[in-house]
């Protein structure tokens, strides 16, 4: 996932894409480009994709409407380049149904506009959440808080000081009625246990301030 990673939130630069796909061309290694938070951008610069500098169709980019238009339709497509042919063939064999009705309604509305007009809005309302959340974290989190600061897609990674350990304070969180990402859930190692992630996806709520002055005091109460 190189545009706007979870759980980090971070995102390859243009220039390294175009040195990993001259990589792939070098090596003949294929890339499946997990991309479904790329339409996801805050500001005016459009990341480039892999696919967009593969000329060589070692990229499979694939994406979703599920992140940016219509979680419940489960609809999604893969640019599979010279791996068309076994990807259909894999499809095909792999799977029982599709979801043809969702598909067929969804190209109804892309043929008619308005998508861009929607992504345009969805991104300037993250970008809002995102400021919001921020703002909450450094008046309630203690000092020595860091956290990256996103320029797209739905996440903030947290790293809290070295005491707090992320797996308890998830336990503790829970009986509050909040959910978190501890850190330890992204590493087969069980690292980053000081780490949390935190979703600016949802719209910002009352609740949603209570909660973070709730995991402050969590927090605080492991230093």
């Amino acid at each position: 996932m190189l545009n706007f990673a979870n759980p980090t939130g971070s995102r390859v630069s243009d220039e390294n894409k175009r040195a990993l796909v001259e990589l792939l061309h070098k090596h003949q290694v294929p890339l499946i480009e997990d991309d479904v938070y790329g339409e996801l951008y805050f500001g005016c610069d459009t990341p480039v994709s892999s696919k967009a500098v593969d000329e060589d169709g070692l990229v499979l980019h694939v994406s979703s409407f599920s992140k940016c238009l219509a979680p419940g339709y489960r609809v999604g497509w893969v640019a599979a380049g010279r791996f068309a042919k076994e990807v259909q063939r894999q499809k095909y064999s792999t799977s029982l149904a599709t979801a043809v009705p969702m598909q067929i309604a969804l190209a109804a509305y892309l043929k008619h506009g308005g998508f861009d007009n929607h992504l345009r809005k969805l991104r300037r309302q993250l970008m809002t959440q995102e400021a919001r959340i921020i703002a909450g974290v450094e008046e309630h989190f203690p000092v020595g808080t860091r956290l990256a600061r996103p320029d797209g897609g739905y996440f903030l990674w947290l790293e809290l000081p070295s005491q707090v350990d992320t797996l308890r304070l998830y336990e503790e969180a829970l009986v509050s009625g909040i959910s978190i990402a501890p850190g330890p859930i992204f590493s087969a190692k069980r690292e980053f246990s000081n780490y949390l992630r935190l979703n600016f996806g949802h719209p910002a709520t009352e609740r949603q301030g209570d909660a973070l002055a709730t995991l402050g005091r969590l927090i605080k109460r492991q230093l």
